[in-house]
């Protein structure tokens, strides 16, 4: 056995936790492990290296979800860094309920209210319509942390707001879909309409066939590209279905042309207005909303 995880052992068996966190990041390093992350992450968490500890959680996340144990230690990490929406996320796929986690995300979110910035973090996830596009990204995020009840009070409204950037309500609306919220309501779609959405039918981005057929067109057709040219395409086109969500099948009804113009452009330029709804319609709305997203 290497020398450094018999005395991190040592150490975490004697609950020394930031000397054992210590001599585990140096075993992690050269012998990376789901074992090792693990009992690094338990080391940095009890040392209060949270943001340490989250960081090196994430590179191995799912393997947290082989039992009680390590769920636990999943949920109290995600809690300490205060991403208590990620916490219900991880809640809402589990199989069965389990009262420990609900009762410590329940109590976590009851300490985030008492916080002297709470009001105004809440305040400014509701309000995020009036920020710029990277200050809306940046108060999404931090929104993350905010109680479930006082996201989802201010994501309805977040759905079918105008000034909303596009790409901010389809994230909301994946995180919904993640959090398998059930019930009626409204969402503002890029065509500028809202459409009332059923939360138990949403499906996730990667279920939706479309996207697969897509794919396949897409590397048919730049398979003689260069491997950048390639990955833009890939890129592009991605960002695409995720704006299009979550009504992807509704928009793209021809994938083979919606492929071709997306490689080619323009073949004819015309100066008359695309008929609404078709593929280059929605093209062209695209490439406006990507245009702003990029500075472009």
């Amino acid at each position: 056995m290497d020398q450094n995880l018999k005395l991190a052992n040592a150490a975490f068996k004697k609950k020394h936790w930031h000397e054992a966190a210590a001599l585990y990041e140096k075993v992690y390093q050269s012998q990376p492990s789901a074992k090792i992350n693990h009992l690094l992450v338990k080391s940095l968490f009890e040392d209060q290296q949270y943001q340490s500890a989250y960081v090196t959680m994430m590179e191995n996340l799912n393997s947290y979800l082989m039992d009680e144990m390590h769920l636990e230690l999943m949920v109290q990490v995600l809690l300490a860094v205060h991403q208590i929406m990620m916490a219900h996320i991880l809640m809402a796929t589990l199989p069965k309920k389990a009262d420990r986690l609900d009762a410590m995300i329940e109590k976590s979110e009851m300490k985030a209210r008492q916080q002297p910035d709470f009001k105004a973090d809440y305040q400014a996830f509701y309000q995020l319509s009036s920020l710029t596009a990277g200050q809306q990204q940046r108060v999404f995020e931090r929104g993350k942390q905010l109680p479930f009840q006082e996201w989802w009070t201010a994501t309805k409204a977040l759905l079918v707001d105008p000034f909303v950037k596009p790409i901010i309500r389809v994230s909301l609306l994946e995180m919904v879909q993640k959090l398998k919220i059930a019930g009626q309501f409204d969402f503002r779609w890029l065509d500028d309409h809202n459409y009332e959405i059923d939360g138990a039918q949403l499906k996730s981005l990667a279920n939706f066939s479309k996207v697969d057929i897509l794919e396949g067109i897409l590397q048919k057709m730049v398979s003689d590209h260069d491997p950048v040219s390639q990955q833009l395409f890939r890129d592009e086109l991605g960002l695409q279905v995720t704006l299009l969500y979550p009504f992807i099948d509704k928009a793209i009804t021809d994938p083979e042309t919606w492929v071709s113009r997306l490689v080619q452009g323009d073949l004819v330029q015309s100066a008359q207005l695309p008929e609404p709804y078709s593929i280059e319609w929605w093209q062209r709305k695209l490439s406006h909303i990507m245009s702003e997203m990029t500075g472009a």
